[in-house]
């Protein structure tokens, strides 16, 4: 016996090792993980990329050589006429090679390319900004679904609660109704609301899986993904920043408001390039080449040419790209003074609306207290004689509910939190890192 004893626990140990235990997605992993593998982030990564692309392909037309090379054999249908004054000589080759090898260097062009170059890299600057925003907005929307997991995994609990709770009445009523104190109306009552309170915790639970895949989308992993959630966390800390405070900072801050910024700054710098797109420029130039031609004593020919190249007439196209990009300009300037005075009112009211939670969940946790109360005092009277079984479903039926109510309050105001918190241009992550983990909260 002690022989199977003890092998059924080495196979025990063994399945554990084999099996680790699932790791807690904390809300500082969700977001690192919605930073890396969203869409909009790997979005905002490749459009990264390409703008790093586009500046290296400004500089490397500007800055650089183009030195081209091209050859190849020719055949002629009809025979050379050679003319030398008034005589006339056939030429009898008809086929040949030749090639042609050129470099052509840009010189100076009054500063056009070191504008456009300048200007590339701060469209990069702004695309780098703008992805950044967009992955801060994800990640907001990730504390969302994730608190929504979490309320309806918090919701299971209650259910449990009532469950348990109404479990432990059906026991006191079946004990009263088997002595005759109380009509078996009230025993079925009971048996009613302990089964709702059974079909309510089926639906929590297909309502939780959705709630999960919903999360797993968010941070960018399989839907199928299993993860494992945390305990439930007490109320968000209250921020130390006032309103005037945080108004301020989302305009220094925002990354929607940065991004503008450089995009305003680019398009300024490309307007000061496209101006002096009418200024000649400064080029030099070397050819080497060679065709096999008979009567060609230096068949190799080589040049070597340093001059203006001057664009004297386009037919208005640098015109036209000098209003377009005043256009862009003006529209720029506008967007940009727009997105400050939206970043100011989305600080205004995402404080508001988190500094409103925090009083809502004080309100609900006040509710949870008295409602505990109440059902312990009629859950009493009731054993006394004094009360009702539907008095006690009612009792229970309020505690549930201010339970849910303070449940969903406390995860608003996480979710009311991170929405100023990206208002205001915080990292997410960053803040929690140095926050900590919310810690767990108390039996309610």
């Amino acid at each position: 016996m002690r022989a199977a004893s003890l092998a059924l626990a080495l196979c025990s140990g063994l399945l554990a090792l084999r099996l680790p235990a699932q790791e807690v997605l904390t809300l500082r992993k969700a977001l690192e993980l919605a930073g890396k593998g969203s869409l909009p982030a790997v979005t905002s990564q490749s459009d990264e990329a390409v703008a790093r692309e586009q500046t290296l392909q400004v500089r490397g037309a500007t800055y650089y050589p183009e030195i081209t090379l091209q050859g190849g054999y020719t055949d002629q249908r009809d025979q050379t006429i050679l003319r030398f004054g008034l005589l006339q000589a056939p030429s009898n080759q008809k086929s040949y090679w030749q090639y042609d090898f050129t470099v052509r260097q840009l010189l100076w062009d009054f500063g056009r390319r070191s504008e456009a170059l300048e200007a590339s890299r701060t469209r990069e600057q702004a695309v780098r900004l703008s992805g950044s925003d967009a992955v801060r907005r994800a990640q907001a929307q990730v504390v969302e679904r994730y608190m929504s997991a979490m309320t309806v995994r918090a919701e299971k609990e209650v259910v449990a609660k009532r469950k348990k709770a109404l479990s432990d009445h059906l026991r006191i009523v079946q004990d009263l109704y088997q002595q005759g104190m109380v009509a078996r109306n009230d025993l079925l009552r009971t048996e009613v609301a302990l089964r709702s309170v059974e079909d309510s915790a089926r639906r929590l639970d297909d309502a939780y899986d959705t709630a999960m895949e919903a999360l797993n989308v968010a941070i960018g992993l399989p839907t199928d993904t299993k993860e494992t959630l945390p305990g439930a966390f007490a109320p968000p800390p209250e921020l130390p920043w006032t309103m005037e405070h945080a108004r301020s900072i989302s305009v220094s801050n925002n990354g929607t408001v940065k991004a503008l910024r450089a995009r305003y700054q680019a398009l300024e710098e490309q307007l000061t390039f496209r101006r002096r797109d009418y200024y000649p420029s400064l080029v030099a130039q070397y050819d080497n080449a060679y065709q096999q031609n008979e009567y060609l004593v230096y068949p190799h020919m080589q040049s070597l040419f340093v001059g203006l190249s001057w664009n004297i007439f386009d037919g208005g196209v640098r015109g036209a790209k000098i209003r377009e990009s005043q256009a862009d300009l003006d529209r720029a300037h506008r967007e940009l003074t727009e997105a400050e005075r939206t970043a100011q009112l989305a600080a205004s009211q995402a404080y508001r609306d988190f500094v409103e939670a925090l009083r809502e969940r004080k309100t609900a946790e006040l509710n949870v207290q008295s409602s505990k109360e109440n059902f312990r005092i009629v859950e009493d009277q009731y054993k006394g004689g004094l009360a009702r079984t539907t008095d006690v479903l009612d009792a229970e039926s309020v505690l549930a509910e201010s339970r849910s109510s303070l449940v969903q309050k406390t995860y608003q105001a996480y979710t009311k939190q991170a929405a100023l918190l990206a208002a205001m241009g915080e990292d997410l992550p960053g803040f929690y890192s140095r926050q900590g983990e919310p810690v767990a909260a108390e039996e309610k």
